[in-house]
């Protein structure tokens, strides 16, 4: 389920580097396209009971949430830096 985020690992272990770098942007879109591509194979999910539905509801927005907070801290950089 997590495959698409295991390329970005040291990414997200320096995330702030990975911001800073002016050659970044695509690096950053990317990671944004894994963390949704996560959410969308959670919300397919199927849980077996309450429970399990309920976790994968909330993975699920705490991904698209992470995509967003790193869009909105790329677009504070590029602000920043311009």
């Amino acid at each position: 389920m997590y495959e698409q985020l295991e390329p970005y690992s040291s990414d997200f272990n320096d995330l702030p580097k990975t911001l800073a770098d002016p050659a970044g942007a695509p690096r950053v879109e990317a990671i944004r396209h894994a963390l949704d591509k996560t959410a969308q194979q959670i919300s397919e999910a199927q849980g077996s009971n309450d429970l399990d539905r309920n976790n994968l509801a909330k993975l699920y927005r705490g991904f698209l949430a992470a995509s967003r907070v790193l869009g909105r801290l790329q677009e504070k950089q590029g602000a920043a830096l311009g």
